[in-house]
């Protein structure tokens, strides 16, 4: 698998995931938005384990990522956050309230952060070991090696003038 396609799987994954998750959350504080109630013990507990399991997918993608430091990881983790995020802009008329409903949107993004951090996660690494090795062979120096490396890290494609392995 090229390196493009092992992150656009790995994406693709967490944001179904961070979109699951953040619906979940949506649909558990939904009864509670635009107003000041005091809420139970055990109402604010079911919203943190919410709001917990749903973070699952973008917590992959940081820990499936957290040695790619470049805009491609960046845009990644700023799309998944926005991706869970968005789910709280539906009104919430428009949401289930069913305990069902919100466990099976928590099973989604429990299973869409396994598959990204035990799976694609590994895919991408694997494709990007493989281009950084084209980068070593193909550079005279370690200096070189390091830009190739970290042009790589951030634009998922080795530099120009550089053959793909």
């Amino acid at each position: 698998m090229s390196l493009i396609g092992a992150y656009l799987l790995l994406s693709a994954i967490a944001l179904v995931g961070a979109l699951a998750g953040g619906l979940a959350v949506a649909m558990r504080v939904a009864p509670y938005r635009g107003t000041n109630p005091d809420l139970p013990l055990t109402t604010r507990l079911a919203i943190f384990a919410t709001t917990v399991v749903a973070a699952l997918p973008l917590l992959a993608v940081f820990l499936g990522l957290i040695d790619m430091a470049g805009l491609a990881t960046y845009g990644l983790l700023a799309l998944t956050l926005g991706a869970g995020a968005l789910m709280l802009i539906v009104p919430p008329e428009r949401l289930p309230r069913s305990e069902p409903a919100i466990l099976a949107a928590l099973a989604v993004a429990a299973i869409c952060a396994a598959a990204t951090l035990f799976s694609a996660s590994v895919q991408l690494r694997d494709a990007r070991n493989r281009v950084h090795r084209a980068c070593g062979a193909a550079t005279d120096t370690i200096l070189a090696e390091r830009a190739c490396r970290a042009h790589v890290d951030s634009v998922l494609s080795l530099p120009e003038g550089i053959e793909a392995p």
